[in-house]
């Protein structure tokens, strides 16, 4: 058992243990390496990818709509590998991660807000079968951040208390959201930082 209060620790998986999924930057990319509209790519973007990532499309399925939806001089599996490519794991902030659930016996989950095809993706380069316990990803359970019930069911599975988890994203909304919820929340911007806010947190980091 943890000597802290604390039980659980949950984190969010983009901008805090690896670069984000499919984020505005990567988007951006997509478009000046295939020569893409970037107003109409977002137009379409924002109309389909609420579905996506609640899990009622497939990746496959929203690129069909938000970027084949005229022939295109590149194929589907062309545009969906880029993308896939586009996620980098940071080993540092995932054996942080690991340390602070190992020296201090919490579990440790992953609530995240990804679609289908990417998430099993960044689910094996990144090891995360490795490091958390469970994972709570919108496109497997139908709910997004910041609807509460998403953060709720993480509790649910390991039977613990809001007050006694520590929740960690990059986005300050979040953030917020979980505190909101009774969490012990904070926002990742560095991986020094993340390691003075778990110390003073009355957590070890080795």
């Amino acid at each position: 058992m943890s000597s802290s209060k604390y039980q659980l620790l949950i984190s969010d998986i983009g901008g805090v243990l690896g670069t984000n999924g499919w984020d505005s930057q990567l988007r951006q990319k997509v478009v000046q390496h295939f020569g893409l509209d970037a107003q109409e790519l977002e137009r379409r973007h924002r109309f389909y990818f609420d579905s996506y990532e609640r899990g009622y499309l497939t990746f496959e399925e929203y690129l069909k709509s938000v970027v084949f939806n005229q022939p295109r001089g590149f194929s589907l599996e062309e545009i969906r590998d880029y993308v896939y490519a586009g996620s980098v794991a940071w080993p540092e902030n995932l054996a942080l991660f690991a340390a602070v659930k190992k020296a201090n016996h919490l579990k440790f989950a992953l609530v995240s807000n990804e679609g289908q095809g990417i998430t099993e993706h960044r689910v094996g380069k990144f090891g995360l079968r490795e490091v958390a316990d469970y994972m709570v990803v919108s496109h497997f359970v139908h709910m997004r951040k910041p609807d509460p019930q998403i953060w709720n069911l993480a509790l649910n599975l390991s039977q613990v208390e809001a007050d006694q988890a520590i929740y960690v994203d990059d986005r300050q909304i979040f953030v917020e959201a979980a505190r909101g919820l009774g969490f012990t929340s904070f926002q990742h911007t560095s991986l020094e930082d993340s390691r003075k806010m778990f110390q003073d947190l009355g957590l070890k980091v080795e």
